[in-house]
């Protein structure tokens, strides 16, 4: 059970391995908002409820922080904590965490961080500038003044703010705070939402694109297809998968917050916002992370006040849901209390059947000694191939494998309506593949895109690489080569019927922008 904290918004948090820490922060203290000084570790190495998550405090920060950004600092083993507003007038606005629990300031004069504070401001961080913190409130959210200007904390500059890089250089930043910056894995910085000094609330129709990895690019307005969340600051983005982004939470007006995620699809920069299952929370103020296909929301602000809980959103399925699971971990059942022990009847029965399979399955191991390949990996073979291989087809039946040798018939057919790997060809644009998919409401996630989609760090390849194998059965193929080796099938889901319908029409059956499905 962990130890019972605040209530927290305007927090700062970052992802070091399978540890998110959390810092700084607003409470309300008797009626009144009180900026916390609390460092605070959550532990996704292992299941938990988020009745009880496992929180721990760490070394408290040097001054009370809010409204500040803590980045994880490549190449480092310490975090970096910037801007922020603080109720101590000694505060340093440039901090070092050592995740072993010490904070630290790095040695800098008056000089080097004169004119540097900002607050509510978006961050993010690159291997080749460090932290880029761009846009926010100049002195207060009292006065109002927004700065569009960014500066870069280099750990080899020791973290002397600069603000005479190229990537800070760069023309044309919008003037925002309470806004998002999220780094894409081709090294785009992506800007959404936000308030302005005129406090007009940012509409979510547009992003704003920079190339970080540009010694001369600029900022660039993106317009969003697809129906775009409402205007909304204080809200979190966060990564799904290299073609995936999403948007979570908000508000317009600090009163009421929302609770839908959304979906954009950045090869064509369109939004989806799927149905979700479970107790959908409403936060603002809050922060997220992605852990696997969870993403973990910490705190925030809603109607009812601040939030002390934890929330999960499993991206795989869209539910919220209760339970965390790591990677690769699988959480047993609580043992019931009510049932006795087992006979020895039943111990030896066990026994039996456990020494059956083994041996059968060793057996099964010997007599098909053929080459096998995964479905990832036939997913990655076949990526982007539109060309069905030629290569002769061999029954089951015929292969000598062990249903044969028992005499018990040939490995069971596949479905009808499943498609072999191969076979799946991609005649229409993929990229209006998906436009289209978004169009009928279904999430990027819902194609299942395989890991070597994922690394490409584009969606633009061939229709066929959207079908992903599940459910898979096999048969038997003869290569050119004479090996043999065994052929994945898989049933689709209806997302993925939709997608291969849309793929097998001819270019000159869709038009520029109508689509038409098979009956």
């Amino acid at each position: 059970m962990s130890t019972s904290f605040s209530p927290r918004w305007a927090h700062a948090s970052a992802l070091v391995n399978t540890t998110l820490y959390i810092t700084g922060g607003t409470t309300d203290s008797n009626g009144k908002p009180t900026i916390l000084d609390e460092t605070l570790a959550l532990d996704l190495s292992k299941a938990w409820s988020i009745d009880s998550p496992p929180l721990t405090a760490m070394a408290r920060i040097p001054a009370p922080l809010s409204g500040h950004s803590l980045s994880k600092v490549q190449g480092a083993t310490f975090l970096l904590a910037a801007g922020g507003e603080s109720s101590s007038l000694d505060a340093s606005h440039i901090l070092l965490f050592e995740p072993s629990g010490a904070w630290s300031t790095p040695a800098l004069s008056k000089n080097d961080t004169v004119g540097f504070h900002r607050l509510y401001h978006a961050t993010l961080s690159t291997g080749k500038d460090g932290a880029l913190l761009q846009g926010g409130y100049l002195t207060t959210p009292a006065n109002g003044t927004v700065v569009s200007s960014l500066v870069t904390l280099k750990n080899t500059a020791n973290f002397r703010p600069n603000s005479s890089t190229p990537v800070a250089l760069a023309p044309h930043g919008p003037a925002l705070a309470r806004h998002t910056m999220t780094l894409t894995t081709d090294g785009q910085a992506v800007i959404l939402g936000g308030v302005n000094s005129q406090g007009q609330v940012a509409n979510l129709s547009i992003a704003y694109i920079l190339d970080t990895q540009s010694d001369n690019d600029e900022w660039k307005v993106v317009p969003l297809n697809g129906v775009a969340p409402d205007p909304r600051m204080a809200f979190s983005t966060v990564l799904v998968n290299s073609t995936t982004m999403l948007v979570y939470g908000g508000t317009k007006d600090f009163q009421s917050a929302y609770s839908a995620p959304f979906y954009l699809d950045l090869p064509s920069w369109t939004w989806s916002s799927p149905a979700t299952t479970g107790d959908a929370p409403s936060r603002w103020g809050h922060t997220a992370a992605m852990s696997g296909s969870s993403m973990v929301v910490a705190f925030g602000k809603s109607t009812g006040g601040a939030s002390s809980n934890i929330a999960l959103l499993d991206t795989n399925t869209n539910t919220w849901t209760t339970q965390f699971r790591p990677l690769g971990v699988t959480v047993p059942e609580a043992p019931d209390a009510t049932k006795g022990k087992l006979g020895v009847g039943a111990v030896l029965g066990i026994a039996f059947v456990l020494t059956v399979a083994l041996v059968g399955g060793a057996f099964y191991m010997m007599v098909r000694r053929r080459k096998r390949r995964t479905r990832n990996t036939l997913a990655r073979e076949n990526l982007g191939d539109e060309t069905p291989r030629s290569a002769l087809r061999k029954q089951a039946s015929q292969s000598g494998g062990f249903l044969s040798l028992l005499g018990l018939g040939s490995i069971p057919t596949r479905d009808r309506s499943s498609k072999r790997y191969s076979e799946i060809s991609s005649h229409s644009d993929p990229l209006k593949i998906s436009l289209r998919m978004a169009q009928m409401g279904y999430s990027p996630l819902s194609l299942g895109y395989p890991d070597a989609v994922v690394q490409q760090g584009s969606g633009i390849v061939a229709v066929s690489s959207h079908i992903y194998p599940n459910q898979a059965c096999v048969e038997t193929e003869k290569e050119p080569d004479g090996q043999e080796t065994m052929i994945v099938y898989h049933t689709l889901t209806q997302a993925q019927q939709e997608a291969l319908k849309l793929s097998k029409q001819r270019n000159s059956q869709v038009s520029k922008n109508k689509y038409h499905l098979d009956s």
